[in-house]
């Protein structure tokens, strides 16, 4: 049976909001002291707006586990949106209770400085954003010169300095530690999640497979085309549709971690092939990169083939894709030619039309039905030729700009397909 709804997503949302800060919620209102009465509610925000916090820092640790299930363009939204929500219930918080010393301090400090890094990250690491408000985008762009991207990934790591001072702010709060349980929960789960921050930012990168650039080339304006060779004794799981996180140790403002797709199907010959458009100070830098540099890379991650194992085997594969974003959809199509596909692709321009030798191999086949062409489609040239009694018997992948999967998700949905049938990954942190 087809798979039309996704389940997954929205029972992690449900663990997130409310299953998280349950059992901090019990333990504490069982303890409080009937004196503090009139902060209760605020108190209870306060403790929301932390579990919060150390949730979306483990999710900034990317497990892998959690990647496959609900993918982590997914679990980064989750990361932002519970952020943005625990400093909206801090500051009711901190409106709503009434402290001196060192308890205050430690407590103003932590939310001035969540705030000042919630504001930076709106602009400068949330895409989802800065992609739907032109001002915002205009403002980064012209701010990039001096924030890169690795200068952003350190500020914003400056989050973990918020958490430790509203960790002290609360050991500092008598009547509060004096709840055992409470106190006993807090700092395990602080700890357990301070360690797994720590892991994977000091002990996982030791783990990272070392490969070797080997080939370094243009295909198309502002588009390069790299290949790295993994070791003999490389161990990376990688499926088709993947991204992998890379950087180059030896090469100035790229060593820090960055998501790609891989444009092939995963094979034995221990190499991956990404296409990479220059849009940041990042991916800019990457024509100059030498051949037989070092590259560290983490992964995979993605949920392309694993979307398509969750369906039947028989449903028909409907492709939609944009310029660079059909990286990940040529591994997608080429691991799985056996199938019934229709593809859509397009570009701006005919030079962006990438590996067009490619789709006339497989539009050769007779169970893959390719409309390649420059310039956007409309929404009949699509809805026209879909498979037949497609609400019921049809999956679609998307790669684009994020203001076409988004056109198209909700096109889809307007005409009957559930949110099961549809898949894409959205790259806007």
């Amino acid at each position: 049976m087809l798979k039309r709804h996704r389940y997954s997503y929205g029972i992690f949302w449900l663990i997130a909001i409310f299953l998280v800060p349950l059992p901090f919620l019990q333990t504490l209102s069982n303890g409080l002291p009937i004196i503090y009465q009139s902060e209760f509610r605020a108190i209870y925000y306060g403790i929301i707006a932390y579990t919060w916090m150390l949730f979306a820092i483990y999710l900034s640790t990317k497990p892998k586990w959690l990647d496959r299930l609900v993918g982590l363009p997914e679990m980064y939204m989750v990361h932002g949106m519970l952020s943005i929500a625990a400093i909206v219930l801090a500051y009711l918080h901190k409106s709503g209770t009434v402290s001196t010393g060192w308890i205050k301090t430690t407590g103003d400090w932590a939310f001035d400085l969540f705030l000042g890094l919630m504001i930076y990250s709106l602009i400068f690491m949330a895409g989802w954003l800065t992609n739907r408000v032109p001002l915002l985008k205009k403002i980064k762009r012209s701010l990039e010169k001096f924030f890169k991207h690795e200068l952003s990934i350190w500020i914003h790591r400056l989050n973990i300095v918020a958490v430790v001072l509203v960790f002290i702010h609360v050991q500092l709060i008598s009547y509060v530690t004096a709840i055992k349980p409470f106190i006993y929960l807090f700092d395990a789960v602080s700890a357990l999640v301070l360690g797994l921050y720590l892991f994977s930012k000091f002990v996982k990168p030791l783990t990272y497979e070392q490969g070797m650039l080997i080939s370094n080339r243009t295909v198309a304006d502002n588009v390069q085309e790299l290949t790295i060779r993994l070791p003999r004794s490389s161990h990376i799981k990688l499926l088709a549709g993947d991204y992998v996180f890379m950087a180059f140790p030896d090469s100035s403002g790229l060593k820090e971690m960055h998501p790609f797709s891989i444009a092939n199907t995963p094979d034995e010959n221990r190499e991956i092939v990404l296409l990479i458009r220059g849009d940041g100070d990042f991916t800019r830098k990457l024509a100059d990169v030498p051949l037989e540099s070092r590259v560290n890379i983490d992964g995979g991650y993605g949920r392309y083939q694993a979307f398509l194992n969750d369906q039947p085997s028989d449903v028909n594969i409907v492709i939609l894709a944009g310029g660079i974003g059909v990286t990940p959809l040529l591994s997608t199509i080429a691991d799985n030619l056996n199938r019934n596909m229709t593809i859509f692709y397009t570009a701006h321009r005919q030079d962006d039309l990438l590996y067009l030798d490619k789709f006339d191999q497989w539009q050769q086949r007779d169970n893959i039905n390719g409309t390649i062409q420059v310039g956007r489609f409309n929404d009949d040239q699509v809805l026209n030729n879909l498979p037949k009694d497609w609400t019921k018997n049809t999956v679609f992948l998307i790669g684009g700009p994020s203001s076409m999967m988004h056109h198209w998700n909700r096109f889809l949905k307007k005409h009957g397909a559930g949110n099961g049938q549809i898949y894409f990954e959205e790259f806007s942190w």
